[in-house]
């Protein structure tokens, strides 16, 4: 015997009821996206100086500097109008703004509240706001570095760089001394392959360029040949057992015999990709301080 079937409305919802279940979809909506932005802008101001506080601490260590030190932080944004372009300077007491030539065009002092600001945003906004930009102009942050300040003198200077990996943007910081030679990097962030690409963070690899001469470092290669044991073991020493001044004085005479960055095994891609984004950050570094190093 047959078991009967319960018939099932399927007539279609009346205008009245879209309109309601339309209405409460919508409530729905505003409410979850005002809990999100609420709960964003609670947060991110803390999140901002946790990560400022992160860089500070990582700065202070690759420049070797005391607790009483100060890290400044130098942004640097193009304005393109037309072919016509500006270049812009936020130090921590002026914004300095050049022509494409290097040639001075202004400066103007920044407000306390902008020095003080965690937040990258906001010094963003300040600076373009006191650019002259319009919507038409191209105006755009493009990068950063740090400087050292050691009783009132630069004990060096920290460069953000960021390039193409194996897979996507390798962020790095590259810490020199005030001569331009090179104290060692730091990877910050990257997606590369684990157990191969992601061994750039390893010691053995990234303290491979402490110690280069600014000549010798934009000369480097990088050589696929495995990488001698006593230098491994030399390069490794670095931080964990020994500061880099102690570290440079005992092993500056074998430098000149490990001229290349010895490639990781099977990651010779990202190897070069970090090599390439140091060389390219520190010549990039040195032009440029020639325009903004007496605004420092």
């Amino acid at each position: 015997m047959s078991t009967p079937q319960t018939a099932v409305d399927i007539t279609p919802p009346s205008p009245r009821e879209m309109m309601r279940i339309t209405l409460g979809l919508t409530i729905v909506c505003l409410l979850a996206s005002a809990i999100l932005g609420g709960f964003y802008l609670w947060t991110e101001p803390a999140k901002a100086r946790n990560v400022a506080a992160r860089e500070q601490k990582l700065i202070s260590q690759l420049l070797d500097l005391s607790p009483s030190a100060e890290v400044q932080e130098i942004r640097r944004y193009l304005l393109w109008r037309g072919s016509q372009l500006k270049i812009f300077y936020l130090t921590p007491r002026q914004l300095v703004q050049f022509d494409a030539s290097g040639k001075l065009l202004a400066t103007t002092e920044v407000p306390e509240p902008v020095r003080e600001a965690s937040a990258p945003a906001e010094k963003d906004t300040w600076v373009e706001a006191n650019s002259g930009a319009n919507d038409e102009d191209d105006f755009r942050y493009v990068g950063r570095f740090f400087s050292g300040i050691e009783a009132n003198q630069v004990a060096g200077y920290v460069i953000e760089g960021e390039v193409p990996g194996f897979k996507t943007w390798i962020r790095f910081f590259v810490a020199i001394n005030s001569d331009y030679s090179l104290r060692g990097i730091e990877i910050i962030e990257h997606e590369e392959d684990p157990g191969l690409g992601d061994q750039i963070t390893e010691p053995y690899f990234k303290n491979q360029y402490a110690g280069r001469s600014f000549d010798a470092l934009l000369g480097i290669e990088v050589t696929k040949d495995p990488l001698p044991r006593e230098w491994r073991d030399a390069v490794e020493s670095l931080g964990d057992e020994t500061g880099f001044s102690e570290w440079i004085v005992k092993y500056a005479d074998e430098l000149p015999s490990h001229p290349d960055i010895h490639a990781i095994t099977g990651a010779t891609i990202s190897s070069v990709a970090v090599t390439d984004g140091v060389k390219r950050s520190l010549g990039n570094f040195r032009k440029r301080m020639d325009l903004v190093e007496d605004y420092l």
